[in-house]
């Protein structure tokens, strides 16, 4: 948002007078008015006038929005002010938000109305900059926390180098002293903004910011009212007239001669008619209800085809800016033929804000000539608030002499089946991939058993021994953590996708994937990483099970044993690299080889088709969910998958990545730093499993602390209170997450803590993947233990509680 001005803001709350509104006495008032938010940053998008009352393009499009049938409050007041209304709730809605991953608090967005374009200021005797293309080398100034930051930094500053300044005016006088090339800022409508350098402007064409109006995240019911309201006003005309009255000054939208030259054969054209029409008008009449007659029934034709299909159909005159949808195009976003009009802002504002970009470069791209035709799948916001996922196909049918479109046509596919049919087939590679896996699982665990049992056998017969034995003891630990290790490693791999992409260490998925698709077989893994491999952003579940799948598949071409080699490389794919068919730029290259027999030429292209296998399963043939599953995966990262192989001698897959250069990934290990042993605490225990409630027990006592133990909550509670009774609390719980047909650690938490608001508590839980245990803090606890653990990490765990 835009910067907040200095001075403490005054709330001015208004009502949308009935007199100001023609018209609105017949409207029908629909539940308890909608407190609107507006922020005050100037002429002219919000500011006070003469007289003391809202104006500007947000008071003017609000009391639009009234007008039809919604009942307002309007809260004019700065941005900080208005955050903290909506997240005390005091407020309903925000009337200028720039939708971005990752605001807070967490929000859900209306169709877009005002769009404006990114502004950048230089010297005077700089060259005009006018796309983020000349970006690339630069120092670019943003200040922290301004949506302009935030959309610089999700795209790596096109090549730039961010300069970070505390505010705009600071960042301002550095660009004039030449500390850095051009300073961006999300827009001019903010008349505060002092430029007393004469510093140049210029609008940044492909960076374009869309303002929507923000409910707090859930609110259905305010939301569709809002869009309800919104559409109803984009649909009657009123939004284009307030957007040339407030905002059109400011961002002009000038007539190039590209514009005019199609109507200089129109006026020719007008006069050839006439002369023609003079002297062949029966013989084109006759001709136009022969062309009619074919058209209407081509036109029959094409509407029986698209009505089978189910796809709805756009039709876009790009000379006077005007798109006709279909009935089936509205009824897939939950609107009825009339809520929508012909401003093909109606489809762009739906489009989710992270596809935006990637839809309007396809359609960009098949605009200038560029590709044949073009196609995007993206997410499009429905009436009631959800997100549908579509493909929009769309194809250039007419075009001027200069190559420039005049008409396109296209659909719009409902996806929602076919990424359901996609998870399902997840779903099936993941059960796949656990059957294989289970047999290798097995063997290994029973050899870690019987390590840990030989041990203690040997151990027993070498009391006396004390070296000896602490080598016995200290083999049969080395088994339980390579047994915690591999359980570990199995839940990591039961998890499955579905995360956040973050900027991850691709080599470290790779060291743990590679063991775990190996484990039980007569296969080796050859693994090279290179030293400087870059990161990625990635869903690193989803990559993992990527290298799994391909080891897996590498494996089972291997039955009699062999080598298969990983490798991990940085590369730069130029724009000649046909055969990867991926933009030019850095990426991550993987290579997974095997020493197999090899695939069939013919075989090659299918590899990747869903249920296409080679390999015989049972009864059952076709079942190869796991390559596709890896092609759809990388694709949604925006990179590939390829294969070369060759008959007798084996198969390698070949893995592209888009590089994230310069991040620091988040899934590097933590170091441990040395806790100082803690002073002796009072100490409850509570565990329903004796044995390791007393192993606890005993290491507690023997760390030097007072330990009381219970079997259960019930107990636990018990033990709690009578501590108090006797003037003898305990400094710290430790608890059971599940008791079996008891009361668990979390309800035993819940009871001490109504006489006790302040007891300190640990839950354990051999549940690694449970929700509490994953946020302890969020359930009320101050720590978290999994099974299992050894001595030292309960002691430096204690430690680090103690008073």
């Amino acid at each position: 948002m835009t910067p907040r001005p200095t001075g403490h803001g005054v709330s001015i709350v208004v009502w949308l007078w009935l007199l100001l509104l023609p018209g609105l006495g017949a409207a029908v008032a629909s539940g308890q008015p909608v407190r609107i938010g507006v922020e005050r940053i100037g002429a002219p998008m919000a500011f006070i006038d003469e007289a003391g009352r809202p104006a500007g393009f947000s008071a003017e499009l609000i009391a639009a929005m009234q007008a039809t049938g919604l009942e307002v409050e309007l809260v004019q007041n700065h941005w900080s002010e208005l955050l903290r209304e909506f997240e005390a709730g005091r407020l309903d809605v925000l009337s200028n938000v720039v939708a971005r991953p990752g605001r807070l608090p967490l929000m859900d967005y209306s169709i877009g109305h005002a769009s404006v374009h990114g502004v950048v200021y230089r010297r005077p005797g700089d060259p005009p900059i006018t796309s983020t293309a000349q970006f690339a080398g630069k120092r670019i100034g943003v200040v922290p926390g301004t949506v302009a930051y935030f959309h610089a930094m999700a795209h790596d500053g096109w090549g730039g180098t961010l300069q970070v300044y505390p505010g705009w005016q600071a960042m301002l006088d550095a660009t004039h002293r030449d500390e850095c090339d051009l300073a961006l800022v999300l827009s001019t409508l903010s008349s505060r903004l002092v430029n007393p350098h004469q510093l140049r402007t210029n609008f940044v064409d492909d960076i374009i910011f869309q303002y929507r109006m923000a409910v707090r995240q859930g609110d259905q019911a305010t939301l569709a009212r809002i869009n309800d309201a919104l559409a109803e006003v984009k649909h009657s005309g009123t939004f284009d007239r307030l957007y040339a009255k407030w905002i059109g000054p400011i961002e002009p939208h000038p007539i190039a001669w590209v514009d005019l030259k199609p109507y200089r054969y129109h006026a020719l054209a007008t006069v050839l008619l006439l002369a023609a029409l003079f002297g062949w008008q029966r013989h084109m009449l006759r001709r136009l209800s022969r062309q009619a007659a074919a058209l209407k029934e081509s036109e029959e034709r094409w509407k029986f085809a698209l009505e089978g299909s189910g796809d709805g159909v756009w039709d876009w005159d790009v000379k006077s800016d005007r798109v006709i949808c279909s009935r089936r195009w509205k009824e897939m976003l939950g609107y009825a033929d009339e809520d929508i009009g012909t401003n093909p802002h109606e489809w762009r504002d739906r489009i989710h804000p992270e596809d935006l970009d990637a839809v309007m470069a396809a359609q960009r791209n098949h605009l200038e000539g560029r590709t044949p035709n073009f196609s995007a799948e993206h997410r499009l916001q429905c009436k009631d608030g959800s997100w549908k996922w579509v493909l929009i196909r769309g194809m250039a049918v007419a075009r001027d002499d200069a190559g420039a479109p005049l008409r396109v046509i296209g659909t719009l596919t409902d996806l929602t089946g076919r990424k359901q049919a996609e998870e399902d087939r997840l779903v099936l590679s993941k059960l796949e991939s656990t059957g294989v896996l289970a047999g290798g699982i097995a063997h290994d665990f029973n050899n870690l058993l019987t390590a840990i049992l030989l041990n203690l056998d040997l151990a027993r017969t070498q009391v006396e021994d004390r070296a000896a034995l602490l080598q016995r003891v200290e083999g049969a630990q080395t088994a339980a953590l390579s047994a915690r290790g591999l359980t570990q490693q199995l839940i990591t791999f039961a998890r499955g996708g579905g995360g956040a992409a973050k900027v991850a260490d691709i080599g470290l998925i790779l060291r743990e994937s590679l063991p775990l698709a190996l484990t039980g077989s007569n296969v080796r893994g050859d693994l090279s990483v290179a030293p400087d491999l870059h990161p990625a952003r990635v869903d690193a579940d989803q990559i993992g099970q990527v290298i799994r799948n391909l080891v897996i598949n590498a494996r089972e071409a291997m039955p009699r044993g062999g080598v298969i080699t990983l490798r991990a490389a940085n590369v730069i794919l130029p724009s000649s690299a046909h055969a990867v068919r991926l933009p030019p730029g850095a990426y991550l290259h993987l290579s997974v080889q095997d020493q197999g027999e090899g695939i069939a030429p013919e075989n090659l292209q299918k590899i990747f088709d869903p249920y296409f296998s080679t390999k015989q399963r049972g009864q059952q043939k076709g079942m190869g969910l796991g390559l596709t599953i890896c092609h759809s995966i990388l694709q949604r990262h925006g990179g590939t998958i390829t294969v070369e192989s060759v008959l007798n001698r084996g198969t390698t897959f070949h893995v592209y990545l888009p590089a994230s250069i310069g991040s620091v990934p988040a899934n590097l290990p933590a170091a441990a730093e040395p806790v100082p042993p803690g002073p002796g605490q009072r100490i409850l225990v509570m565990d329903d499993d004796e044995t390791i409630r007393e192993m606890i027990g005993q290491i507690l006592r023997h760390l030097g602390h007072t330990v009381t133990l219970t079997a259960d909550g019930q107990a636990a509670v018990a033990a709690h209170a009578a501590a108090l009774r006797s003037a003898e609390p305990f400094d710290l719980v430790l608890l059971d997450l599940t008791v079996p047909g008891g009361m668990g650690g979390r309800e035993a938490l819940q009871a001490m803590r109504q006489v006790e608001a302040g007891i300190r508590a640990v839950v354990i839980s051999g549940y690694t993947d449970d929700a509490v245990l994953q946020d302890s803090a969020k359930h009320g606890f101050a720590a978290a233990l999994a099974k299992p653990f050894e001595a030292e990490t309960l002691r430096r765990l204690i430690a680090s509680l103690a008073d």
